[in-house]
């Protein structure tokens, strides 16, 4: 494909252009199109029936199981509930109890305040003191003597028996089978008189309104304004930059131009209608808000 060049490009003092490829200019028109060419269907005639009545098996005959249960009875059983043991008894011992009478305190003279027979005066107190005579006085003491001493009998302690009922099997479980005899429904059928016969049919073609596209504009070269590289300073692209990242771009505001900022400007004059050339073109940079000088 041979594509046209541009003339030279405008020479206007301060402006800079640069030649950008352009793809071609398609535009959708309706065509009519064959979806499905013309053909022939194979069809068949009505089927003929006719209505009669007919015997059937609703279920057929079988045979069915019977588990017959075990029979259980009651039983009285003497059983053992403990069995006879020796047991051990002590016998404690025994003691005689006496009682004797034993003296408590002895019988004495003792000075008392008064007067009497015999007298005396206390040399700290100056009192009259008597001598008096006390008796001796008595308990009675408690004196146990062993009898027998403690000891030991044995004593057998017959079986304990209980009686229960106890279930016993009478007679077991069986199985016993039962013929179950079939079970017949007469119902009305339709019975096939005239099997359906083939017959062929033709088919029309069918059409369709597609979009097809055109070719308004081939692929051309054109003069497109972009950003002077005096005017590219630092300053300027991040202006750019900050402009692409408050729209969501992912861009650093550096002042550099790497690919990161190329992609992100052809995204953005994708976005926006634009030729796709990632270049800081006059009408990425209005879109932007941007001046270009």
């Amino acid at each position: 494909m041979v594509v046209s060049e541009p003339g030279p490009p405008p020479n206007k003092a301060g402006e800079c252009y640069t030649k950008v490829m352009l793809p071609a200019e398609l535009r959708a028109e309706p065509v009519q199109q064959v979806v499905k060419a013309a053909g022939e269907r194979n069809e068949y005639s009505e089927a003929v029936y006719q209505d009669a009545e007919e015997r059937v098996v609703v279920k057929p005959a079988s045979k069915r199981v019977t588990v017959v249960p075990a029979e259980y009875g009651q039983v009285e059983e003497k059983v053992l509930i403990r069995e006879a043991y020796r047991r051990e008894i002590e016998v404690p011992a025994l003691y005689n109890t006496y009682y004797e009478k034993a003296m408590n305190k002895p019988a004495r003279d003792v000075w008392k305040p008064g007067r009497g027979t015999v007298e005396k005066i206390d040399p700290t107190t100056g009192e009259i003191l008597c001598l008096v005579h006390e008796d001796a006085t008595y308990k009675t003491v408690e004196r146990k003597e062993l009898f027998r001493a403690a000891s030991k009998r044995y004593e057998d302690v017959p079986a304990e028996y209980a009686t229960v009922k106890k279930t016993v099997l009478k007679k077991p479980e069986s199985v016993r089978e039962v013929e179950i005899p079939a079970e017949y429904q007469t119902i009305k059928v339709r019975k096939l008189v005239k099997a359906p016969e083939p017959v062929k049919v033709a088919v029309a073609p069918e059409y369709a309104t597609v979009n097809k596209q055109v070719m308004v504009k081939p692929e051309h070269a054109e003069w497109t304004q972009v950003l002077c590289d005096v005017n590219a300073t630092p300053a300027k692209v991040q202006q750019v930059e900050r402009a692409l990242k408050s729209r969501g771009y992912p861009v650093q505001v550096d002042g550099q131009i790497d690919p990161q900022l190329t992609d992100s400007i052809r995204s953005f004059q994708q976005k926006s209608g634009l030729h796709a050339t990632g270049l800081m073109t006059a009408d990425t940079l209005a879109k932007l808000g941007v001046q270009l000088k």
